[in-house]
């Protein structure tokens, strides 16, 4: 039987692996098969973390990964209202497709493209979150750990 803090522990090593495999087949293909001292083909370089945070010790927590579909801002449409919230848990995100505008107190918005990533800690407030393409959708690929019992999100004013 696996426990919670094992299951934790593969989920975080397989949404690494998902998100940097990508990166390490395009280091394999450019470069050319090296042998080290001994013989042994040395082309596969390891991988940087596209992404690294501390985690607060959560052993009564569930992990989870989502992709979060964000349609194209229409702007002759009013504004959709956006959902102020704090998560539970840390949450990791890659853009898998378009651009978007996020802001996580108390940072500045920031702009996030395709291949970037980003970290929202535990309650932090999440004040704004919208697709900057007026025509293309965004996606979202979310790695989210929240405790057992508890949502993933909870509303602020």
């Amino acid at each position: 039987m696996i426990t919670r803090r094992e299951l934790n522990t593969v989920l975080g090593l397989a949404f690494t692996g998902f998100v940097s495999g990508s990166a390490a087949e395009l280091f394999a293909a450019q470069a050319p098969p090296q042998q080290d001292s001994q013989g042994h083909d040395s082309s596969m370089p390891i991988p940087k973390p596209l992404i690294e945070e501390p985690i607060e010790a959560m052993p009564d927590s569930v992990a989870s990964m989502l992709i979060l579909n964000i349609p194209p801002h229409n702007p002759s449409s009013p504004p959709r209202a956006f959902f102020k919230h704090q998560h539970t848990g840390p949450i990791f995100g890659y853009i898998l497709e378009g651009t978007i505008e996020t802001q996580v107190d108390p940072d500045a918005p920031k702009t996030c493209a395709t291949g970037d990533v980003f970290y929202e800690p535990t309650m932090h407030v999440h004040r704004m979150l919208r697709n900057l393409s007026d025509t293309q959708p965004a996606r979202i690929l979310i790695f989210q750990i929240v405790p057992n019992g508890k949502p993933a999100a909870i509303a602020v004013k």
